[in-house]
Protein backbone atom coordinates (compact mmCIF):
# COMPACT_ATOMS: atom_id res chain seq x y z
CA UNK A 1 0.00 0.00 0.00
CA UNK A 2 1.20 3.59 -0.67
CA UNK A 3 1.95 6.40 1.41
CA UNK A 4 -1.76 7.89 -0.60
CA UNK A 5 -3.30 5.06 0.39
CA UNK A 6 -2.49 4.85 3.89
CA UNK A 7 -3.43 8.88 4.39
CA UNK A 8 -6.67 8.24 2.46
CA UNK A 9 -7.85 5.43 4.99
CA UNK A 10 -6.87 7.54 7.88
CA UNK A 11 -8.74 10.25 6.56
CA UNK A 12 -12.11 8.26 5.96
CA UNK A 13 -11.79 6.65 9.14
CA UNK A 14 -11.01 9.49 11.34
CA UNK A 15 -12.10 12.36 9.00
CA UNK A 16 -15.48 11.61 8.14
CA UNK A 17 -16.60 10.79 11.83
CA UNK A 18 -14.91 14.03 12.65
CA UNK A 19 -16.68 15.73 10.01
CA UNK A 20 -20.21 14.30 11.33
CA UNK A 21 -19.49 15.29 14.70
CA UNK A 22 -18.80 18.67 13.46
CA UNK A 23 -21.87 18.71 11.44
CA UNK A 24 -23.66 17.67 14.62
CA UNK A 25 -22.26 20.63 16.96
CA UNK A 26 -22.62 23.48 14.20
CA UNK A 27 -26.73 22.33 13.67
CA UNK A 28 -27.14 22.39 18.17
CA UNK A 29 -25.30 25.79 17.78
CA UNK A 30 -27.33 26.90 14.67
CA UNK A 31 -30.67 25.49 16.18
CA UNK A 32 -29.79 27.65 19.76
CA UNK A 33 -29.65 30.38 17.61
CA UNK A 34 -33.16 30.35 16.00
CA UNK A 35 -34.25 29.89 19.62
CA UNK A 36 -32.57 33.09 20.46
CA UNK A 37 -33.91 34.60 17.40
CA UNK A 38 -37.38 33.50 18.34
CA UNK A 39 -36.78 34.92 21.78
CA UNK A 40 -35.77 38.23 20.63
CA UNK A 41 -38.71 38.29 17.63
CA UNK A 42 -40.64 37.76 21.07
CA UNK A 43 -39.45 40.13 23.52
CA UNK A 44 -39.40 42.71 20.11
CA UNK A 45 -43.50 42.09 20.19
CA UNK A 46 -43.79 42.86 23.24
CA UNK A 47 -41.16 46.17 23.75
CA UNK A 48 -43.68 46.99 20.75
CA UNK A 49 -47.01 46.77 23.06
CA UNK A 50 -45.40 48.57 25.74
CA UNK A 51 -44.39 51.50 23.67
CA UNK A 52 -47.89 51.41 22.22
CA UNK A 53 -49.30 50.99 25.56
CA UNK A 54 -47.44 53.75 27.22
CA UNK A 55 -49.15 57.03 25.68
CA UNK A 56 -52.56 54.61 26.58
CA UNK A 57 -51.45 54.29 30.19
CA UNK A 58 -49.59 57.68 30.81
CA UNK A 59 -53.38 59.65 29.18
CA UNK A 60 -55.65 57.51 30.87
CA UNK A 61 -53.52 57.94 34.87
CA UNK A 62 -53.72 61.53 34.36
CA UNK A 63 -56.35 62.57 32.21
CA UNK A 64 -60.70 61.97 32.66
CA UNK A 65 -60.66 59.48 29.46
CA UNK A 66 -64.91 61.32 29.18
CA UNK A 67 -63.61 64.83 28.54
CA UNK A 68 -65.14 65.46 24.79
CA UNK A 69 -66.25 68.37 23.03
CA UNK A 70 -69.87 68.58 23.32
CA UNK A 71 -70.61 70.01 19.71
CA UNK A 72 -68.99 66.70 18.15
CA UNK A 73 -70.75 64.14 20.66
CA UNK A 74 -74.03 63.97 21.94
CA UNK A 75 -73.91 62.55 25.39
CA UNK A 76 -77.02 60.37 25.10
CA UNK A 77 -76.78 56.32 25.03
CA UNK A 78 -74.07 55.52 24.01
CA UNK A 79 -71.84 58.83 22.80
CA UNK A 80 -73.31 59.75 19.34
CA UNK A 81 -71.09 61.89 16.69
CA UNK A 82 -73.45 64.85 16.16
CA UNK A 83 -72.76 67.03 12.39
CA UNK A 84 -70.09 68.94 13.53
CA UNK A 85 -68.20 65.97 15.16
CA UNK A 86 -68.74 64.00 11.52
CA UNK A 87 -67.85 67.25 9.55
CA UNK A 88 -64.46 67.54 11.48
CA UNK A 89 -63.74 63.92 10.93
CA UNK A 90 -64.18 64.88 7.30
CA UNK A 91 -62.40 67.79 7.28
CA UNK A 92 -59.24 66.62 8.95
CA UNK A 93 -59.28 63.32 7.12
CA UNK A 94 -59.23 61.35 9.38
CA UNK A 95 -61.55 59.23 7.92
CA UNK A 96 -59.35 58.59 5.13
CA UNK A 97 -56.42 57.65 7.56
CA UNK A 98 -58.53 55.50 9.14
CA UNK A 99 -59.55 53.45 6.19
CA UNK A 100 -56.03 53.26 5.50
CA UNK A 101 -54.61 52.27 8.58
CA UNK A 102 -58.17 50.07 10.12
CA UNK A 103 -55.79 47.27 10.58
CA UNK A 104 -53.81 49.10 13.23
CA UNK A 105 -56.71 50.44 15.49
CA UNK A 106 -58.90 47.00 15.32
CA UNK A 107 -55.26 45.21 16.31
CA UNK A 108 -55.24 48.08 19.13
CA UNK A 109 -58.63 46.91 19.97
CA UNK A 110 -58.56 43.19 19.70
CA UNK A 111 -55.19 42.92 21.53
CA UNK A 112 -57.38 43.59 24.94
CA UNK A 113 -60.23 41.09 23.67
CA UNK A 114 -63.44 43.12 23.81
CA UNK A 115 -66.67 41.71 25.02
CA UNK A 116 -68.86 44.22 26.04
CA UNK A 117 -69.88 47.45 23.39
CA UNK A 118 -68.30 49.77 26.32
CA UNK A 119 -65.37 47.91 26.21
CA UNK A 120 -64.86 48.76 22.39
CA UNK A 121 -65.46 52.07 23.21
CA UNK A 122 -63.05 52.40 25.49
CA UNK A 123 -60.41 50.74 23.78
CA UNK A 124 -61.22 52.73 20.06
CA UNK A 125 -60.55 56.05 22.28
CA UNK A 126 -57.05 54.47 24.17
CA UNK A 127 -56.44 53.70 20.28
CA UNK A 128 -56.36 56.86 19.24
CA UNK A 129 -53.91 58.14 22.09
CA UNK A 130 -51.74 54.97 21.25
CA UNK A 131 -51.33 54.95 17.45
CA UNK A 132 -51.34 59.40 18.16
CA UNK A 133 -47.20 59.53 17.17
CA UNK A 134 -47.48 57.45 14.34
CA UNK A 135 -46.54 59.01 10.90
CA UNK A 136 -50.12 58.45 9.53
CA UNK A 137 -51.43 60.26 12.63
CA UNK A 138 -49.43 63.43 11.92
CA UNK A 139 -52.12 65.16 10.03
CA UNK A 140 -53.31 65.84 14.28
CA UNK A 141 -49.87 67.47 15.15
CA UNK A 142 -50.38 69.93 12.26
CA UNK A 143 -53.71 70.74 13.08
CA UNK A 144 -52.78 71.21 16.98
CA UNK A 145 -50.61 72.95 16.21
CA UNK A 146 -52.34 75.60 14.22
CA UNK A 147 -56.04 75.04 16.78
CA UNK A 148 -53.70 75.40 19.84
CA UNK A 149 -57.42 75.42 21.66
CA UNK A 150 -57.92 71.88 20.61
CA UNK A 151 -55.84 68.60 22.10
CA UNK A 152 -55.29 64.82 22.03
CA UNK A 153 -57.35 64.67 24.87
CA UNK A 154 -60.81 66.51 23.98
CA UNK A 155 -60.10 65.30 20.16
CA UNK A 156 -59.78 61.66 21.09
CA UNK A 157 -63.30 61.00 22.21
CA UNK A 158 -64.31 62.07 18.87
CA UNK A 159 -62.05 60.01 16.55
CA UNK A 160 -62.43 57.49 18.74
CA UNK A 161 -66.55 57.22 18.78
CA UNK A 162 -65.81 57.04 14.97
CA UNK A 163 -63.49 54.15 15.36
CA UNK A 164 -65.95 52.24 18.03
CA UNK A 165 -68.43 52.41 15.46
CA UNK A 166 -66.72 50.89 12.87
CA UNK A 167 -65.28 47.96 15.00
CA UNK A 168 -68.66 47.33 16.18
CA UNK A 169 -70.04 47.48 12.26
CA UNK A 170 -67.29 44.25 11.57
CA UNK A 171 -68.25 42.65 14.77
CA UNK A 172 -71.85 42.15 15.40
CA UNK A 173 -70.76 39.15 17.45
CA UNK A 174 -71.09 42.04 20.51
CA UNK A 175 -74.06 43.00 21.11
CA UNK A 176 -73.94 44.41 24.88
Amino acid sequence: MDFLGIINKVVVIFGLPSLLLLCIYIGRKLQILDSLGEAVQGIKKDIDTVRHNLHVVTFFLTKDNKQFNSSELKASSPLRLTEAGNSLIKTLGFDNAFEVNKDQFFKHIDRERPRLKYDVETLAIRSIVALSNEPFMDFLKIYFYNNPNRSLEDLSPTLGIYVRDKYLAEHPEITQ
